[in-house]
């Protein structure tokens, strides 16, 4: 099968896919409007962005950064900055190659007839035009070095800004290892005091509580089946239940009373265990809250004791902390052994995910497998429609669902490392992620598709083994072309419609729903999958770079899975959810290492193609490339990157900061969040009169009133902020300094 045919055979039902999801998206996102924008206002009453027929594409796309980051965050903006970055590049690289490089290698002397025509494998050993890939090399690394360097800028300086607001968070630190006997909010504070006179503002003890927490879920449970039967008895005029297990056994009684009475003994257990709280065993854990950020910011940077006690660290927002872990912190040797064994879990689990990914990109060669080795004849009765399907759709279909069943199976082990902060796990598993799919959706891929289906003409020609890889692997460009429209216009597009979930909840909310909080249960958006689509970003734009010099065909389908990802993940963040957590760009040094180390692979591997058909001059000239890459992106680390890396204010900045800040302000702010329980576990925040009722959520402090109004005004799931507003809202407020300005 030709490369064009199965490169159609992937594009084709792609583009109907995505076709039929945006219909469907349209279609509906207008009647089912709590599922498509929950964040929106007044999305319950059928309010919905941007009614114009697909006017949600250009409504989505004028929303300003600084708008964006103001409302759904600044881990959010990086987020969508590195995909805005990978439109950028490929729009760019996608004019060059296909201007320049496409005509050079369709006048090869090898003169290939179908698409490997526009390919490295069209030249000839030791041919002129080798000169060509190594000279527009140079060319690309240049546009990708400026582009990273200008987005680094702009990202920090929008970094410096989103820190000019911030919740309670700015001003509290966790510190773990507390020596069990202190375990009061008295204790600690009298041996914190004397470190840091008449600053603490609050201490918050952390506690074994799981009796409390399994009492709260119960209540809620019991409270939910007394609204079911209320509402039950309001429609029919009574409601009968039985008094054994969920309902199916027992005595037949009245239901509200039934669930009424039992509903006031667990609200009794509650009350009973919330006023018991305070007595229960100590964690060796504690939230502290000081009342300027510069004494937090040195609190967390400096160590407490000189022995392996008190360790203290920045505090992350309150919903982002994982309590589980929080309340089982290990040891430096435990966690030591934690994550060892995790480290090796995640190498056999690499060798053993391999395997399945390695027989599915076999698949693309099928019929000439068939011809290679006896045992797979049978193969070439096949109907050859049959055969184009199963080669062009098959392998790149099966690599998506490998890839989707290896989520949650990583999220579980780095779970098990006692991990406890969402960001840091989010973060950690992008990381994993994206080795896992570099091994076994590039390399992997790259000899499956290229080694192993040359090893005969390997052994019968054993001279010939550089030309061959040299004219097989650049070829395997169509494999990773076939995955990048299967994964960008089918499962990023589908994103954005969530059939299933969609399917579920109305068969939920219209057939087993009794009330309103159930109804509004359904309709709940899943969570914003932060690391694992960073991890696939990361992954098509390695992929880009790999073969950007080598099959330039490869660039405008990066550009269109980029665009595609931005509108899908812009959407998604603006009206249907968004990170539980912010690190103020975080992940940001992290996806520039990943980047700039995509641009090193694809130098070395330009190198070794061009070695394979004997171009040493040609790699001669571009070899100081990957170490030039190196040299940029750790001079980078280390100029912003670190700091920044670190997510927390260096304290002269703090000290700024806390000078620009009314006190009475800030006062009020810890104030809020003491009363509102925020550094209380979840159980501790739940209401027993109401327990189905949602925590209010942490107050936010702005600088100024001016900058109050601007936050409020444009505040998570309002109408977007278009480019000619934003000057009225984030203008730099008059004789107001830039308190982060180093």
């Amino acid at each position: 099968m030709s490369d064009g045919a199965a490169l159609v055979s992937v594009l084709v039902p792609s583009i109907l896919a995505a076709t039929t999801y945006f219909v469907v998206f349209e279609s509906l996102r207008g009647y089912y409007t709590s599922f498509f924008a929950p964040k929106y206002p007044g999305c319950e009453s059928g309010g919905y962005p941007h009614k114009s027929l697909f006017g949600w594409l250009w409504g989505v796309w004028s929303v300003s950064e600084d708008a964006l980051m103001k409302r759904i965050g600044m881990d959010a903006a990086v987020y969508l900055r590195f995909l805005g970055l990978g439109v950028q590049t490929m729009a760019i690289l996608t004019v060059l190659g296909l201007v320049l490089l496409a005509p050079i290698y369709s006048r090869g002397q090898k003169q290939a007839t179908d698409l490997t025509a526009l390919t490295l494998s069209n030249l000839k050993q030791q041919e002129d035009k080798l000169w060509a890939p190594a000279i527009l090399m140079w060319f690309f690394s240049f546009i990708i070095w400026y582009l990273v360097y200008k987005n680094y800028n702009e990202v920090t300086a929008l970094r410096k800004k989103a820190m000019n607001y911030g919740d309670s968070s700015q001003y509290t630190i966790l510190i773990t290892k507390i020596p069990l006997q202190y375990d009061t909010e008295a204790r600690i504070r009298e041996w914190l005091e004397p470190k840091y006179p008449g600053t603490i503002f609050h201490i918050q003890p952390v506690r074994d509580l799981s009796a409390l927490s399994a009492a709260t879920r119960d209540l809620q449970k019991e409270q939910l089946r007394l609204d079911r039967a209320s509402a039950k008895a309001k429609e029919n005029g009574e409601a009968k239940t039985r008094t054994g297990c969920s309902g199916c056994c027992g005595e037949e009684v009245e239901a509200v009373a039934y669930h009424s009475q039992r509903a006031d003994e667990k609200r009794k257990e509650v009350s009973n265990l919330l006023e018991e709280s305070s007595g229960k065993l100590f964690r060796g854990a504690a939230f502290v809250t000081f009342s300027t950020v510069a004494e937090a910011v040195k609190a967390a940077n400096t160590p407490l004791t000189v022995d392996e006690t008190w360790e203290s660290q920045k505090a992350t927002q309150a919903e982002d902390v994982i309590w589980n872990n929080v309340c089982n912190v290990p040891d430096a040797k435990t966690k030591r052994t934690l994550d060892l064994i995790a480290s090796a879990t995640f190498f056999c689990l690499i060798v053993f995910w391999a395997i399945p990914v390695a027989l599915g990109g076999a698949l693309s060669n099928l019929e000439e497998l068939g011809r290679e080795y006896p045992w797979l004849k049978g193969i070439s009765d096949w109907p050859k429609g049959l055969i184009a399907i199963i080669e062009g759709f098959g392998p790149t279909l099966w690599r998506v669902i490998l890839m989707l069943l290896l989520k949650p199976i990583l999220r579980r082990i780095l779970l098990q490392t006692r991990i406890i902060e969402g960001s840091t796990l989010e973060l950690d598993l992008m990381s994993t992620f994206y080795l896992f799919l570099l091994v076994n959706i590039y390399f992997v891929t790259l000899l499956s598709s290229s080694v192993f289906t040359t090893i005969t003409q390997i052994i019968d020609h054993p001279l010939r083994v550089f030309e061959l890889l040299g004219s097989e692997v650049p070829k395997v460009s169509f494999i990773m072309i076939q995955y990048m429209v299967l994964q960008g216009f089918t499962v990023q597009t589908y994103a954005l419609v969530r059939l299933d979930g969609l399917l579920v909840a109305i068969f939920f909310k219209h057939a087993v729903a009794g009330v309103d909080y159930e109804r509004r249960r359904a309709m709940k958006p899943w969570p914003f999958q932060y690391g694992v689509g960073m991890a696939f970003a990361c992954l098509m734009w390695t992929i880009c770079m790999c073969y950007m010099a080598v099959a330039p065909l490869i660039l405008p389908f990066g550009l269109i899975y980029f665009s595609m990802d931005y509108m899908v993940a812009k959407y998604t963040l603006l009206y249907v959810s968004s990170p539980k957590f912010e690190t103020y760009g975080k992940a940001w040094p992290k996806l520039m290492r990943f980047a700039l180390n995509g641009l090193i692979l694809a130098q070395v591997a330009l190198m070794a193609i061009v070695g394979l058909k004997y171009g040493y001059w040609q790699q001669l000239m571009l070899f100081p490339l990957p170490v030039l890459t190196y040299l940029f992106s750790q001079h980078l680390y280390t100029s912003q990157g670190e700091l920044m890396e670190n997510s927390q204010l260096p304290l002269v900045n703090a000290l700024e900061l806390d000078k620009s800040r009314d006190p009475q302000a800030v006062k009020q702010l810890l104030q809020e969040t003491a009363d509102l329980n925020v550094w209380e576990q979840p159980c501790m925040r739940i209401d027993p009169n109401d327990p189905l009722k949602e925590p209010a959520k942490p107050p936010v402090l702005s600088d100024s009133k001016e900058g109050h109004d601007a936050w409020n005004s444009i505040e998570v799931g309002s109408p977007p902020v278009f480019a000619d507003q934003k000057t009225h809202l984030l203008a730099d407020h008059k004789g107001e300094k830039d308190a982060l300005t180093s």
